[in-house]
């Protein structure tokens, strides 16, 4: 009976250090994804440059607060940089129910890109017009439930609720949501519940987005290196204002002076008299801008380099004009990344589908059950006759017609809007048979027309 007990009390130790242990790591990730979203932002990253600077002399300098890691977070982030286009059986419906989702998939895009893992739930809303449509919510901080079974497929998810603080008169405390397939909640911080109702869409109304594959851990890394470069660049651009302005005023010295000695504060239009012997000094450090200059620079490049970027802070290459074939080029592993991440974000549109038709179903309205999902790809600039020759090419061999042609440079119209265009223009034009190319007609004369 005592070994039994000795047994489960050893148990019940090992369990309780492992939750511990894990709620320690799912913490640290959390402060992880708030410094992330600060540097993302911007606007709160001083509190962290500060507590490398304990002296009260780097307090003579305002801390430094540069964004680089939006800029390549940004960059980084091209699926969804020219929209999508969507293909179902109930097309119009269907472009109503998901007139925001361009705009929103844009941003999530790129907080997939920063933070490695987010979630978004997808929700029913109706507008002042009595239109229905799909709200996209991403979720950056949360916590899943994982079956041992299957730990990479969630099966519960736990977030705090957003809270009004730019509300003064807002005083409420922390809540927490809870889903799973049957049920959701709304707990305070211990976890007592002050709101429950079922779960009618009988799954987790939630899409999780991994900006690559899962390999260990349900949780894919975020952009951690970014971050940290950003980080270093203002500690040490921090260190370069302090070293000018220590710099360029010095430091006074004297010697020959006893340290109770009197001496009058000097300036432009005063003059100190010291005693016989002594002299006075200005000291200044030796700070090399130029050589911390070069550190940010290769800090940038090395960052920028691991994530298939480039940049250039050569004076000999601004606005220096290239080819498109150069530039392609120049980005080939960078465009291999974004061909893969194609495939990656067309597997989640297709899951956001799925989703959807669940969420319009359970509220009565029956949506599209085909889908189709092409990416609008960025093109590389061509030289004029490069893309004349492109669409005459299209157009001898049946692969575009004048209406798409005009579409892809006005992407604002409909193909029935560019034909209409088309044909007006043909009307005011006259009907009468074009002149032959010079091409043409010697294609004529080779093949013997008489």
């Amino acid at each position: 009976m005592e070994s039994m007990d000795s047994t489960y009390n050893a148990k019940k130790l090992i369990n309780n250090i492992l939750k511990k242990t894990k709620n320690e790591y799912n913490n640290q990730r959390k402060r992880v994804i708030e410094k992330l979203i600060d540097y993302y932002n911007g606007d709160n990253t001083i509190q962290y440059t500060e507590e490398f600077f304990q002296a009260k002399s780097f307090q003579e300098v305002p801390v430094s607060e540069f964004n680089i890691t939006r800029r390549f977070i940004d960059k980084m982030s091209r699926i969804y940089s020219l929209g999508a286009s969507r293909t179902v059986n109930k097309q119009k419906d269907y472009d109503i129910l998901t007139r925001h989702k361009d705009f929103k998939m844009k941003h999530i895009e790129k907080m997939t890109r920063l933070l490695g893992t987010i979630a978004v739930g997808v929700e029913w809303r109706e507008d002042s017009n009595g239109q229905y449509y799909f709200e996209y919510k991403p979720i950056y901080n949360f916590d899943v439930g994982l079956d041992i079974h299957d730990p990479y497929t969630p099966t519960s998810i736990t977030y705090p609720l957003l809270l009004p603080h730019d509300d003064p008169n807002n005083t409420e405390k922390v809540l927490y949501a809870y889903w799973d397939k049957d049920h959701y909640c709304i707990m305070d911080a211990d976890g007592n519940v002050e709101y429950e109702e079922a779960n009618y869409y009988g799954v987790l109304p939630f899409i999780f987005l991994h900006k690559d594959h899962q390999i260990t851990d349900f949780f894919c890394y975020p952009s951690v290196d970014i971050m940290n470069a950003n980080e270093l660049i203002n500690i040490l651009f921090t260190e370069m204002n302090l070293g000018m302005r220590f710099q360029m005023f010095g430091q006074y010295a004297a010697t020959g002076l006893y340290e109770n000695e009197k001496v009058e504060r000097a300036g432009s239009d005063q003059m100190i008299i010291l005693p016989e012997g002594a002299q006075v000094d200005i000291l200044s450090p030796n700070s090399n801008v130029g050589d911390a200059l070069k550190l940010a620079r290769s800090i940038m490049e090395l960052v920028a380099q691991s994530n298939h970027l480039s940049i250039s802070f050569s004076e000999t290459n601004r606005d220096r004009p290239q080819s498109g074939i150069a530039l392609k080029i120049k980005e080939l592993e960078s465009f291999q990344d974004y061909q893969d991440d194609l495939d990656l974000w067309s597997h989640y549109e297709r899951q956001f589908f799925e989703l959807e038709a669940r969420v319009a179903a359970t509220n009565g309205h029956a949506m599209a059950t085909t889908f189709g999902i092409d990416f609008n790809e960025p093109e590389y600039p061509m030289a004029v006759q490069d893309e004349v020759a492109k669409y005459q090419f299209a157009l001898a061999n049946n692969l575009m017609t004048p209406a798409q042609i005009l579409q892809k440079k006005n992407k604002d119209l409909t193909i029935e809007q560019a034909q209409k265009i088309i044909d007006e223009n043909k009307e005011i034009n006259g009907q009468g048979e074009q002149p032959q190319s010079i091409f043409g007609r010697i294609r004529q004369e080779a093949t013997g027309a008489q």
